[in-house]
């Protein structure tokens, strides 16, 4: 907090609400999010890590924390990373960024050819 109060966006700005929350990502409790996103993309993983402390299982479930989804601009989620990948690192996920990029500014968009990037 005080990040936000003294530095971003600062001004002694303090929000009254929560600005993160537990969310499940698997299991009974499943966030429709990721219930959604997992049904979009093939699981990053064969293997999962022992023990498993939630049911039921699936095989689309998140295998370990920082498991990755690229969303696309039109919120389709379009990649899923198995959390060793590095994104600081990986010349994969720079490659599947720039491709996502390149669709926006060459109009595979939700507007249909509008976008709101200038190139040139």
């Amino acid at each position: 907090m005080n990040g936000l109060k003294y530095a971003r966006p600062g001004h002694g700005f303090v929000p009254n609400f929560n600005l993160t929350q537990k969310t499940d990502v698997n299991g009974q409790k499943e966030h429709q999010l990721f219930t959604y996103i997992k049904s979009e993309c093939p699981t990053a993983a064969d293997r999962f890590r022992q023990p498993i402390l939630y049911e039921p299982i699936y095989t689309s479930d998140v295998r370990w924390n920082f498991e990755k989804f690229l969303i696309g601009r039109d919120g389709r989620p379009v990649y899923r990373y198995a959390s060793t990948i590095d994104p600081r690192t990986s010349q994969m996920l720079d490659a599947d960024i720039a491709a996502e990029i390149k669709k926006t500014i060459h109009g595979h968009s939700l507007d249909h050819g509008k976008t709101d990037i200038v190139v040139g």
